[in-house]
């Protein structure tokens, strides 16, 4: 897609998650611009596919996401405590609603201090608060360096079981879990949490345990990362893991990599408070796909969902990239074709 183009006097940019929607055959994707360009918003897209390939990508319509109290997000500011950055949207076709993740915010600056909690939230197709998810202990963003990290929340949704189940994955590991990925550590565990979707309530965690950082930052800074994007529930118990490096300093290259994990007999973490005074035993996860393996630029993939079938009947996976807006970056999607 061009990149920044215009869509109904809104900016185009920050898609941070998609999901398709096979009965209507379209796209939702979520931008996780807070309200600075343009009010919160969730995209619906055609996405056209010709002899297996791309064709075309047409914005159709767009949702302002709304606040409980009913008024659109405003533009973020620090030391304000309303923030919309949202990171995953899935949609549920049995009761025509979405469900977002917002990110909030975690800072800390000498004139000011913002603490905005993240939240999973359902809403309708217009944008209208219904509900919205508990967050477990632990998981909330504190003023010390016990929770939820910043910009480290759930990136990653999935239903399963006929929209019975959310599964929800951090980005990276709560401050009560040990230390983030880095070079030459390949330690670092996030969660990923299954909810009742009927009950709201987290039924189960499971620990992750994520890759080193592929190369050296050229540069040391908190924006070096490796962690969980996205996942897609492949069954009730199967999920696909979409881990995604950046380092500080090199081109805008990232790093991404496609992983598969099987959650049956998996330890449940559920009532384990700290990795770190209680070493768990993480998920075994199977590499599907390694981006660098398709020798061309790969930008900030955030979003993955199943697409329509392709005329052979095999099934089909979309990803979307984020491109933050920014100059140099590239609106990205990728078309795969799952060979059963």
């Amino acid at each position: 897609m061009p990149l920044n183009d215009t869509f109904q006097n809104t900016l185009v940019g920050g898609l941070s998650g998609i999901d398709y929607d096979l009965k209507n055959d379209q796209y939702y994707m979520i931008s996780d611009d807070p309200s600075q360009y343009s009010p919160a918003r969730i995209y619906t897209a055609k996405i056209d596919i010709k002899e297996n390939k791309i064709d075309t990508i047409r914005l159709t319509g767009v949702t302002f996401i709304l606040q409980e109290d009913g008024t659109p997000y405003p533009k973020y500011q620090y030391g304000k405590n309303s923030k919309a950055d949202g990171e995953s949207v899935r949609y549920n076709p049995l009761k025509n609603t979405f469900v977002w993740s917002n990110e909030g915010e975690r800072l800390y600056r000498p004139t000011d201090t913002t603490i905005v909690q993240p939240a999973v939230t359902f809403i309708s197709t217009s944008g209208k608060f219904l509900d919205t998810i508990p967050l477990p202990t632990g998981f909330h963003i504190t003023k010390q360096e016990y929770g939820v990290r910043k910009n480290a929340f759930f990136e990653g949704l999935s239903y399963a079981d006929d929209y019975k189940t959310l599964y929800a994955s951090l980005e990276e590991p709560l401050y009560q879990d040990g230390n983030q990925a880095a070079f030459e550590y390949d330690k670092a565990l996030t969660r990923i949490l299954k909810f009742d979707v009927e009950k709201k309530k987290n039924t189960a965690q499971y620990a992750y345990n994520l890759d080193a950082m592929p190369i050296k930052p050229t540069v040391e800074s908190d924006w070096n990362i490796n962690g969980i994007s996205e996942i897609l529930a492949v069954n009730s118990h199967t999920l696909l893991v979409m881990e995604r490096a950046w380092a500080k300093g090199r081109d805008d290259h990232s790093f991404v990599k496609l992983y598969l994990v099987d959650l049956n007999g998996a330890e449940n973490v559920i009532n384990n408070p700290s990795f770190i005074n209680n070493p768990p035993k993480p998920l075994v996860k199977k590499l599907l796909f390694d981006f660098d393996t398709l020798n061309r630029h790969i930008d900030n993939f955030e979003g993955i969902t199943f697409g329509p079938k392709l005329p052979n009947g095999h099934n089909s996976l979309v990803f979307c990239v984020d491109n933050n807006f920014g100059k140099t970056q590239t609106q990205q999607f990728f078309l795969f074709e799952i060979i059963p």
